[in-house]
C-alpha cells in the first residue's frame, strides 16, 4: 500500500513539476504582441516585475518557463545617460541569459539565438561590447544604427551555432563602435 501511495505521489510531483507556467506564457505572448503592434503597449515594466515575482516564488521551473521569463527580462528598458544608452537594470539581461542557458541544458531546442542575444545585451549595456553581434543600437544624435564592438575571438562557426550571421555579414549591415572610455 505504501508503495502505491508513494508511486502516486511521485507521479503527481513529476506531472506538476513538468507543467509549463501559463502566466509566464501569457506574459511572453503579450511581450511579443506588443513588439509586433504599430504602437507598443508600454507595459514592459509591469511584465518584468511580474516575471521577477514568479521567479522569486519558484514558479519558473520548466525549460519553456525559463525561455518565456528570459524573453520578457530581455526587454528591460534603457535610459539615456550622457548621450549613451544605459539599462535601467542590466542584471535582468544576465539573469535572462542564465535562464536560457539552464533551459538549453535541460534540453530546450530553438533557444540558441536568445542565448546569444541575452549575453550580448548584458555586455552591450555594461561594457559597451558584445560577444556574438546580435544587438544594434541607435545613435540619438545622428539616427545611425550601429553594433557595439563585437568580440573577434568568437568564430563564425560559434556564431552559426547560436543562429547568428558571420561577422562580415553583420558588419556589412551596420558599422561597429568601440566603447567610450
Amino acid at each position: 500500500m505504501f508503495r502505491k501511495i508513494l508511486g502516486v505521489f511521485l507521479f503527481l510531483n513529476v506531472t506538476v513539476a513538468s507543467a509549463n507556467n501559463a502566466e509566464l506564457q501569457k506574459l511572453h505572448d503579450e511581450d511579443q504582441a506588443s513588439r509586433m503592434a504599430q504602437e507598443q503597449d508600454h507595459k514592459d515594466d509591469e511584465r518584468r516585475i511580474r516575471v521577477l515575482e514568479i521567479l522569486a516564488s519558484g514558479g519558473v521551473v520548466t525549460p519553456k518557463d525559463k525561455i518565456n521569463a528570459a524573453l520578457v527580462l530581455q526587454h528591460t528598458g534603457f535610459t539615456l545617460c550622457n548621450k549613451d544608452w544605459k539599462s535601467i537594470s542590466a542584471e535582468n539581461y544576465l539573469l535572462a541569459h542564465l535562464l536560457v542557458k539552464s533551459a538549453i541544458k535541460q534540453g530546450a531546442k530553438g533557444a540558441e539565438l536568445l542565448y546569444a542575444q541575452t549575453i550580448d545585451r548584458y555586455l552591450a549595456m555594461t561594457q559597451g561590447t558584445q560577444k556574438y553581434g546580435t544587438n544594434v543600437l541607435v545613435d540619438l544624435e545622428t539616427g545611425e544604427q550601429y553594433y557595439p564592438e563585437i568580440d573577434r575571438s568568437v568564430s563564425d562557426e560559434e556564431r552559426a551555432k547560436y543562429g547568428v550571421d558571420k561577422l562580415e555579414v553583420l558588419l556589412a549591415r551596420h558599422p561597429e563602435r568601440k566603447p567610450k572610455i
